[in-house]
């Protein structure tokens, strides 16, 4: 699919098939209640925020936070706390696949139990590179720069992050077509998103930072962190405020503090937008790295 063209599906399909309402969405997306039903979900999942601070108490959860020489330490066993067609059929999360009119398809993998353990950096080191549009092409192993396979980031409510590339020799662009309703889908047993989804927003609601988990509606908008310190916002900056993307680079990141509007959590960092409805030229979570990636989990080549 010509990119162009891709970008504009990705964007009408982000918009149009968010799971309120569906029979895979066991909670109110629209408000963000969480219905404790019998299913894993935020009421129930396995955390221990005893050690956490400042942001990472604020707005993570099922996760295991602990301080660490140089940052702060986040463990996840990576189980979505909400419904998939991924988790196996005798799971209580599992529903049936949403083909969604037809335009989409299962694959093969099933949820599993994961190991997850990253320590993002208090002082991140930028590498010093402006990134540019021929860096981001959405493909793996075409650049120094970019993050490596596998988990490179812990969505707010625990789900891996993986970078926006696909595997060696799949497209990313028709990839999409096999997340389920939170935009997320295994690769072997790994869980994970790419892009805008409902997961981490739920956290937002839960904690009282919004009143909406529908992407592009919340008053705050949050899905996590990558290993490199980079955050990951969506349409909005950690306050609420409108992004100024004037100064955005190819994948919707640019530098400034952020803040709550009270608390300062992070200086001058690194951050990118994730909001398809407003910078539709880059829909997904990042790509490249910004910051050294020495301690990263490095997957594949």
């Amino acid at each position: 699919m010509h990119r162009s063209l891709a970008l504009i599906a990705l964007a009408l399909f982000a918009t149009a098939c968010n799971p309120e309402g569906s029979e895979d969405d066991p909670n109110n997306t629209d408000t963000g209640e969480v219905v404790d039903d019998g299913t894993l979900n935020l009421t129930n999942c396995a955390e221990d925020l005893s050690g956490a601070s400042g942001f990472f108490a604020d707005y993570f959860a099922c996760t295991e936070i602990s301080s660490a020489t140089g940052g702060v330490q986040v463990a996840t066993d990576g189980l979505p706390p909400h419904r998939s067609a991924y988790y196996a059929a005798d799971h209580e999360n599992y529903v049936e696949f949403d083909t969604r009119g037809g335009s989409h398809y299962k694959n093969p993998n099933t949820i599993g139990e994961q190991d997850i353990t990253m320590v993002f950096p208090s002082n991140p080191t930028p590498k010093g590179i402006t990134i540019n549009a021929a860096m981001v092409d959405n493909t793996m192993n075409t650049s120094n720069e970019e993050y490596s396979g596998g988990p490179v980031g812990i969505a707010l409510n625990g789900v891996a992050i993986f970078a926006a590339m696909a595997a060696p020799g799949d497209d990313l662009w028709q990839e999409q077509y096999t997340f389920d309703l939170y935009e997320g889908h295994p690769a072997m047993t790994t869980y994970h998103y790419h892009f805008e989804t409902p997961g981490p927003l739920e956290v937002m609601v839960n904690r009282g930072w919004a009143t909406s988990s529908t992407p592009g509606e919340g008053e705050v908008e949050l899905y996590g962190m990558m290993c490199d310190g980079t955050v990951v916002l969506g349409c909005t900056e950690l306050d609420g405020s409108t992004p100024s993307s004037g100064d955005f680079d190819a994948q919707n990141g640019h530098l400034h503090d952020i803040s709550d509007g009270t608390t300062t959590h992070f200086t001058n960092r690194y951050h990118t937008h994730v909001c398809p409805d407003a910078y539709p030229d880059y829909p997904f979570f990042p790509e490249i790295a910004y910051y050294s990636t020495t301690d990263c989990p490095r997957v594949g080549p």
